[in-house]
């Protein structure tokens, strides 16, 4: 197989549905207040359902914020199995099913999502990714990190070895806070998994 053409949101999609199988719905995840089940929601709502999202993201309005709880009650509803399914297989209208798409739009989500229930178990370790996987996350850390480092209350500054930087947080800051790894620990980190990501913290 050649590599260069792999969809790595589809390979973590996979990856992520059959750890979610073996795990159960009640398995704990990194994302505070969240189990498997609540994730595994998330994920098919984001897929399936554009109709919800905005109330998911905008619970509070009425209309939207309603709809958005009908939906997410459905989904509790359906068996683990079937809703572990939708995760692995989105329907054919969904975006995920078109793989530049996917690509472009799951690549970042599904390796967050994965390693959020990876490392929440009691025996992960670590795995090495393949350096197109690697440049598949520094792309989207190109693309995300400004926007994700942007509350930071000093200048940020990512660096990955043979990727490159990418700098965010405040400008004006007389500090800055060096980071430097893997672009997927890296990708945690900007994420909000400072303390499951492995990089090196140095200052400036």
């Amino acid at each position: 197989m050649d590599v260069h053409v792999t969809n790595f949101a589809n390979v973590e999609r996979r990856h992520l549905a059959a750890l979610l199988r073996r795990v159960g719905p009640d398995a704990p995840t990194l994302c505070e207040g969240w189990d498997a089940r609540d994730l595994a929601i998330h994920l098919v709502i984001r897929d399936s359902r554009p109709d919800a999202v905005a109330g998911m993201l905008s619970p509070k309005l009425p209309v939207l914020g309603r709809h958005a709880k009908s939906v997410d009650a459905d989904y509790r509803e359906m068996s683990w199995e079937k809703l572990v399914d939708l995760v692995e297989r989105p329907p054919l209208y969904s975006p995920g099913r078109w793989s530049p798409i996917d690509k472009r739009m799951n690549t970042g989500e599904f390796f967050i999502h994965h390693e959020d229930v990876r490392r929440a178990q009691p025996q992960w370790h670590a795995r090495q990714l393949l350096n197109d996987e690697q440049k598949d996350l520094w792309n989207v850390l190109k693309l995300m990190g400004p926007a994700l480092l942007r509350k930071k209350s000093e200048s940020v500054v990512l660096l990955a070895g043979g990727f490159g930087a990418v700098r965010g947080g405040k400008k004006s800051a007389r500090r800055v806070e060096l980071v430097r790894g893997e672009p997927s620990e890296l990708l945690l980190w900007a994420f909000g998994r400072e303390e499951q990501a492995d990089v090196e913290i140095t200052q400036e």
